[in-house]
């Protein structure tokens, strides 16, 4: 019973977020992911293709419609003379009906609206037997061409739920550091630069004169990049830390308002706030508590990104007391954002020539929060993880009777590909998809790991998500129907 009370509790926390509740489909978050899916490395340049849109088209009707929208997709589905196109009536449901109606497996029947539902998946299999060429009177004979015709309308269906799983906008997450293009966010908190080579030249090589410098603000009141020598001296020093509430980083606040929420389930700590003021040079490294050295920064970005790093710096100078290690943390400001996307960590251990050595961007991101860069401002973007009425992602025991999405979506991948089975690239797909749902079905829920839990199954989310986007492109490019389209 406990545990039960808890799951509707982490449920209710879920769909009704602190700043605000937002709808769970993003159109431009789940047409950017499906054509990952899809295309893979080549989807930005065929997100333009008019297949491409029109099958975008058909999954906004089927999977995201709700209230008065979807007119602009029916009249251009129906002028590229796509068969059966009906009129808005007949797919139209409310907001509190869509994830119940376009949200669990395929087969699902909605009862509350069946004949709605089935017009809306109609809508998807007919664009999609449009768009490609399944075969002609043998395939029919045989059943093949309604049977990939149905799969790939159900590939569509699931990468769409997947993208709102993910809860995350990736053209939000993609900056340029230095001469380096840093990809979005896809799961991990942070990712290595220049084959992990800091950028120190040759004379900072040699710097063993211990001490910390930091930038002056900027005319947005945002900090700068921080430089440090570390030396056991400057590390003597860093015992007593000074109070820093009344330091309000750029992005804290909007106007009179705190952009400070708590995110019950989300975030890993108790009372479960989103922002922390983040030190460019931590406190255990000599790095002092005043406004040129804090920035606004989300939980995730402080303990599972920035701590990873300067806990090595630490251990580092514990081990070998009379080095020195030179270090550099550049917050990064897309335009003239208030929130840092993310910072750039550097480091370089002098007496030893780099044994330590690391250049590192971490990500100013939290799994199921949306981020306003511009201002600071935040609120929850995942509304489904929690959500009795939907498919979940991964689920212990997953069956026919009771599939979770990997489930259900590998018995379409099995049909679509099945020509393909025993091929490298498909045991690989297979074998990629079976490790992340394993670390997804395995996961252990208790009442005190919620967040923990929450950002531990994104970061399965999105390694399968990657499985998707690295083989099903190239599996595709090999079925006679889709290079009749492609």
């Amino acid at each position: 019973m406990r545990k039960r009370l808890w799951a509707f509790s982490l449920a209710l926390s879920l769909l009704l977020p602190s700043s605000g509740a937002a709808l769970a489909c993003d159109e431009n978050q789940s047409d950017t992911y499906v054509t990952q899916i899809l295309f893979g490395d080549s989807a930005l340049s065929q997100e333009s293709d008019p297949n491409v849109q029109l099958l975008l088209d058909a999954l906004y009707l089927c999977s995201e419609q709700s209230g008065s929208s979807g007119e602009m997709q029916l009249n251009m589905l129906s002028s590229e003379k796509v068969k059966k196109v009906p009129e808005l009536s007949a797919i139209q449901i409310t907001d509190a009906e869509l994830l119940p109606c376009a949200h669990n497996s395929w087969e699902h029947v909605y009862d509350s609206k069946p004949d709605t539902q089935n017009a809306r998946k109609q809508v998807l299999t007919q664009t999609v037997d449009h768009v490609f060429d399944f075969g002609g009177f043998l395939e029919d004979w045989f059943g093949t061409r309604s049977e990939k015709c149905e799969s790939f309308a159900a590939l569509l269906y699931y990468s769409h739920i997947l993208a709102d799983y993910l809860a995350d906008n990736p053209e939000e997450t993609q900056v340029r550091v230095g001469r380096a293009n840093v990809s979005s966010y896809a799961g991990e908190p942070y990712i290595t630069l220049n084959s992990n080579r800091p950028n120190f030249s040759d004379e900072q090589k040699k710097s063993t004169t211990s001490g910390v410098t930091y930038s002056s603000q900027d005319r947005f009141g945002r900090c700068g990049t921080a430089y440090a020598v570390i030396g056991s001296d400057i590390l003597a020093a860093s015992d007593s830390r000074a109070v820093i509430g009344n330091i309000r980083p750029s992005g804290w606040r909007m106007g009179t308002t705190d952009n400070q929420n708590k995110y019950d389930g989300l975030v890993d700590t108790n009372p479960p706030y989103l922002y922390h003021r983040c030190h460019l040079i931590a406190h255990q490294l000599g790095g002092e508590e005043n406004g040129q050295n804090l920035i606004t920064g989300t939980r995730y970005l402080n303990i599972n990104g920035m701590k990873v790093w300067e806990d090595k710096i630490a251990d580092y100078m514990k081990k070998n007391p009379e080095n020195h290690v030179l270090y550099r943390v550049t917050p990064v400001f897309v335009g003239d954002n208030l929130l840092a996307s993310g910072v750039r960590m550097e480091a370089w251990s002098v007496e030893d020539q780099g044994k330590l050595r690391f250049n590192i961007y971490c990500y100013n991101v939290q799994p199921g929060v949306d981020l306003d860069y511009a201002t600071g401002a935040n609120s929850q973007e995942d509304t489904i993880s929690a959500e009795p009425k939907v498919i979940p992602f991964a689920k212990e025991g997953a069956s026919e009777s009771d599939p979770d999405l990997i489930f259900a979506l590998n018995k379409h991948l099995e049909i679509l590909f099945a020509d393909q089975e025993g091929s490298g690239i498909y045991d690989r797909l297979m074998s990629e998809i079976g490790e992340a749902a394993n670390g997804a079905r395995n996961l252990k829920y208790t009442e005190d790991k919620t967040g923990k839990n929450y950002i531990q199954l994104k970061t399965y989310e999105f390694k399968y998500l990657e499985a998707l986007t690295t083989y099903v492109p190239l599996l595709l490019q090999k079925e006679d129907f889709f290079q009749s389209a492609f």
